[in-house]
């Protein structure tokens, strides 16, 4: 029996944002402590209380940042004046000769006036030190607030976010800890120590509208509110957090714009034809892979630097900048020739043990969620295709029956399953029939009795104990008593969901035209949505290559439409999604924008 093979994709992908606030000033750790519970209250109660606090929040956030702008405006009058005063000077310099004698007699003076101004002078300045002072006494005792939650736990921390601070939830995990990134940082939290949903949008709010104005005084685009809203402080290293690669989801664009550069003919002579792409920017690091004359590899980083950080095929790592060509020639050539005409660099060691492997989490491919499981889930279970069907039988090789059988197959994968089909139909997620993937289980039902279960395999197909007369079978899905799919793997987080522009629809699947559509895209942040969660109207997360958004009274939620050859499904709407026009969901704003405004006809998927 050949074990299971699961390929993982050491580069990350992009999610949609979903939003949420410190209530406090908390520690970001880097694993769960042992035996913590990180769950809010869900009480309606609790909500409602959570809500009147983030308003609360909201309403002291939004006056700090009334009197940041009333500062401002007060240095621009200010600056204004000076300028008026400028022009006029050299018209009053005479006067103020004239006028200099008796203006000195009256300083001289006694002046009760000037007594009294010079009282409040220092009584404001006294009490802006007091301030500062309070504020000064209230930040160290957040620090050892946190430093002493540190020892407590037992778990190092990885960075703080201060009250208000922004952060982004990336998974929940079931004992109420979140795995969240904010800035640079990446590590766990609990449920209860920040705002999420509609609380988080009280916030939110407050945010954008002072990113707007701050970008209108700037005369700058409106490029979200990172920036504005605080972020964590790193208190250790990217590379040293070993909750950073937890999961390799981010909020961060990860595919990057390529830009080839050729090794140089110089090498022959300098190099002995072998460029090293080292582990750091110095030649006494570590070789994670090398490089010969005419070679093609990707500048990622630090392109104006003699050392600048490059990728090819899979070696990503610092090369020196003189022994590679990267001028328009260059770029003309591997355009001209295509990048598999080029041979890319040996590796020295697998991606996992270089250190530089995530410099920066851009990449020129797309990462892929939870690695090629579902495609090594169906390899693993097609070996046991033409043993025997039994009865109550959990054997993958001596004899299973259909629930037995997906039992052992997600056991090979750590998932424990529960023994029957019946019950097996109620665990993980719900799905139609028709939104299986490779690897989710179609329950099949009679009479109201869950009867059989089988695995999908893709294009209709399944695998399946079917019964004693076949064994062990491929099959096709019986529509007729198809009730519903589950998931139950974990790689339903907001994905690419393969390239929008990927043609998958076949001409069978063409029904009828609805005629032709406006489209334009959007992707899932707050410039685009203006809500504090990347889920769709209909609930679900919004993935690239699949969700689109629609006027409902036009195309009804669920519906699969096939748009310039790929199949798009209606999960999501928008106030200026009217009659015929559609949006499409893209991973990041700067696609969403750089594709624009297109038409084209929306066929039905039959």
């Amino acid at each position: 029996m050949k074990q299971p093979e699961m390929v993982e994709d050491f580069r990350f992908w992009t999610v949609a944002r979903k939003y949420a606030f410190a209530r406090t000033a908390i520690n970001v750790r880097e694993e769960i402590p042992e035996a913590a519970d990180g769950r809010a209250d869900t009480s309606e109660e609790a909500k409602e209380a959570e809500l009147e606090a983030a308003k609360k929040d909201a309403k002291e956030l939004r006056a700090g940042f009334d009197i940041e702008n009333q500062k401002y405006n007060t240095k621009k009058v200010k600056r204004t004046k000076t300028a008026k005063g400028v022009k006029k000077s050299t018209q009053i310099k005479l006067t103020g000769l004239n006028i200099f004698s008796s203006a000195k007699l009256k300083t001289e003076a006694p002046n009760q006036t000037n007594l009294k101004a010079g009282k409040r002078a220092e009584a404001a300045r006294q009490a802006e030190k007091d301030l500062q002072k309070q504020k000064e006494e209230q930040a160290a005792k957040v620090t050892a607030d946190l430093a002493a939650q540190q020892m407590e736990e037992k778990v190092r921390s990885v960075g703080t976010i201060s009250q208000d601070g922004l952060l982004y939830i990336l998974k929940e995990e079931d004992n109420g800890w979140l795995y969240v990134e904010s800035g640079n940082v990446r590590g766990f939290v609990k449920a209860s120590e920040i705002y999420t949903e509609d609380a988080a949008q009280e916030l939110l709010d407050v945010y954008q509208t002072q990113a707007r104005l701050k970008a209108s005084k700037e005369n700058k685009d409106y490029t979200g509110i990172e920036g504005t809203a605080k972020t964590a402080q790193a208190l250790i290293d990217a590379k040293d957090n070993q909750a950073y690669t937890y999961l390799r989801a981010t909020v961060k664009q990860t595919v990057a714009d390529k830009e080839p550069a050729l090794v140089s003919d110089q090498l022959d002579t300098d190099k002995k034809g072998i460029l090293n792409i080292q582990e750091e920017k110095n030649a006494d690091s570590r070789v994670v892979g090398t490089m010969t004359a005419g070679e093609l590899c990707y500048i990622l980083a630090d392109e104006d630097s003699d050392w600048v950080y490059v990728e090819s095929g899979d070696v990503r790592g610092f090369a020196e900048k003189k022994y590679l060509k990267s001028d328009a020639e260059a770029k003309a050539q591997v355009t001209e020739r295509g990048a598999d005409a080029y041979s890319m660099a040996e590796e020295n060691m697998d991606p996992e043990d270089n250190k530089a492997l995530y410099y920066t989490l851009t990449s020129t491919k797309e990462g892929t969620p939870s690695g090629e499981i579902r495609q090594s889930m169906i390899e693993y279970a097609s070996q046991f295709v033409g043993n025997p069907y039994v009865w109550g039988g959990t054997s993958l090789t001596n004899g299973a029956d259909c629930s037995g059988f997906v039992q052992q197959i997600y056991k090979a994968y750590g998932y424990d399953l529960p023994r029957v089909a019946e019950d097996q139909s109620q665990y993980g997620t719900k799905i139609p029939v028709e939104d299986a993937q490779p690897g989710d289980l179609i329950f099949y039902a009679k009479n109201g009795y869950v009867y059989h279960v089988v695995m999908y395999a893709g294009d209709g197909k399944t695998i399946e104990a079917a019964n004693e007369d076949v064994g062990i079978i491929y099959g096709t899905v019986y529509d007729k008593d198809a009730v519903w799919a589950t998931r139950i793997l974990d790689d339903n987080y907001t994905v690419a969901g393969g390239g929008i522009g990927e043609v998958n629809a076949t001409q069978e699947m063409y029904g009828t035209d609805l005629g032709n559509f406006t489209i334009t895209y959007y992707c899932a942040c707050e410039i685009c949505c203006n809500k504090a969660d990347g889920i769709t109207a209909t609930g679900t997360p919004v993935i690239e290559g699949q969700t689109i958004a629609v006027d409902p009274s036009v195309i009804p939620y669920g519906t699969k439409v096939i748009i310039g050859g790929h199949v798009f499904t209606a999960e999501d709407c928008g106030g200026a999604i009217k009659k015929n026009h559609i949006d499409v969901y893209v991973n990041s704003h700067e696609e969403a924008l750089a594709l624009g405004v297109t038409n084209a006809e929306v066929y039905l998927v039959k």
